[in-house]
């Protein structure tokens, strides 16, 4: 078969191939269902014809990692099916998904060596998965969405992952409810001025007590709302509700900064940073900071991007924030040109930083730095007075952590702030 010939192969043709495999040969054989990743950011980056071309050198590799008895089928814009007769022991089956690994790492790599553009391989096997076309195919697309949203380069078909994925469908589909509904909180942590030592703002922090799945962690939520495309309706709502919460706060609250998390794909969302400048327009105000937090991982991929977006919302009067600073692979060339207002050390050094006379060096060496830029210094994750002793000593701006308060719902922040007393000395209170 030629690369050309690779055109779209429809399911019933797949079926029948696979039908076709399980009667003609007196062997075991796997199924590969193969997603060759978001070469989408090629087509962003360099247009259609860019996208095409990368498209087919991969279905050429594709091809030259086949034998002659394989069979590979193109099913989806960026999946493939591969069909392998004689595959089907899990040591034969690992070697052939790493080899297929290898091969898309060097295709993309000889177009941008800054693309992390992932294959993701779902397995399924006859006969121990099954003999009938359809559910093979079903299986190894079961093991693929698998692979997708774990990570792994290849997960091979269990049991298990039906289960696993009928449950993921019954949370997406109660999660579309609750965004929905506003079923959904914002919890409240208090940030303090190391200056002042008084309360300066608050991080605003979602949310969901399911009445089936119980408590829903925002890393498992936030990424689901954009499997289910509704990402942009959950930002609407924790930018319209914390800034409408705030308004309500008693006594001090009423000139504490908020903060709200950002989800990096919402930076190169158009109508999203036109909602969320509309919603500061009509429900910020000039007394209270709004600052918006984002990853520091969103600022190394598609940076350019991703830099428009942010300064669209810092023209718009919004701070801008760093968030879990170091706990990636930091890019220094960003600073020369990012419109941050503020950087928060990633909790995990500040809580090693007493033990370790690595972490704590980096820890001064953040603050310094993020100060010679003109930003606003916030350390996450504090606990205790020695941390906040040696971050005084080390000039940091802002404190934010348990030992302050723990994240609280907008009626015990509201009770919070309202018995709130400054203290009488210069140390830290409660």
């Amino acid at each position: 078969m030629q690369v050309r010939e690779l055109n779209k192969t429809d399911p019933l043709a797949l079926e029948q191939e696979v039908e076709r495999l399980t009667k003609a040969i007196d062997m075991p054989f796997s199924l590969f269902m193969v997603d060759v990743g978001d070469t989408g950011k090629i087509f962003v980056r360099s247009g259609p014809a860019a996208r095409g071309k990368i498209l087919l050198d991969i279905a050429e590799s594709l091809q030259t990692f086949c034998r002659t008895q394989d069979r590979l089928c193109r099913v989806g814009d960026d999946t493939f099916c591969i069909l392998l007769p004689g595959v089907h022991k899990a040591g034969h089956i690992a070697l052939a998904a790493e080899k297929i690994v290898r091969k898309h790492s060097g295709v993309v790599a000889r177009y941008d060596a800054t693309l992390h553009s992932m294959v993701r391989i779902g397995t399924a096997s006859f006969p121990q998965d099954g003999s009938d076309p359809a559910d093979l195919i079903h299986k190894a697309g079961i093991a693929l969405d698998s692979a997708q949203k774990t990570g792994r380069p290849y997960v091979t078909y269990l049991p298990e992952l039906t289960q696993s994925m009928m449950d993921h469908w019954h949370l997406k589909e109660d999660l579309a409810e609750a965004i929905a509904d506003k079923a959904l909180e914002l919890y409240y942590q208090p940030k303090f001025d190391m200056a002042s030592r008084r309360p300066c703002g608050a991080e605003a922090l979602l949310r969901w007590s399911s009445p089936k799945h119980g408590q829903v962690s925002p890393d498992v939520l936030v990424p689901l709302a954009s499997e289910i495309g509704l990402m942009h309706d959950l930002t609407g709502f924790v930018f319209t509700t914390s800034l409408l919460q705030a308004a309500e706060w008693p006594g001090i609250g009423k000139q504490l900064g908020l903060s709200v998390n950002l989800e990096a794909t919402s930076l190169q969302q158009k109508e999203t940073l036109d909602m969320l400048t509309k919603i500061f327009s009509i429900w910020g105000n000039n007394e209270r900071e709004l600052t918006v937090e984002i990853t520091e991982g969103a600022l190394v991929t598609d940076s350019d991007s991703n830099f428009e977006g942010l300064k669209k919302l810092r023209s718009a009067g919004m701070g801008i924030s760093i968030d879990d600073f170091g706990k990636g692979y930091s890019s220094l060339s960003y600073f020369r040109t990012i419109p941050a207002t503020e950087l928060k050390i990633d909790r995990s050094f500040v809580a090693n930083m007493l033990e370790s006379d690595r972490d704590c060096h980096l820890v001064e060496a953040i603050i310094w730095l993020a100060h010679r830029f003109g930003l606003t210094v916030v350390a996450e994750g504090v606990q205790d007075t020695a941390q906040i002793k040696l971050l005084t000593k080390f000039k940091c701006d802002v404190f934010q952590g348990y030992y302050f308060s723990e994240p609280l719902p907008q009626e015990e922040f509201c009770s919070w702030l309202a018995r709130y007393k400054a203290p009488e000395s210069d140390e830290f209170m409660l």
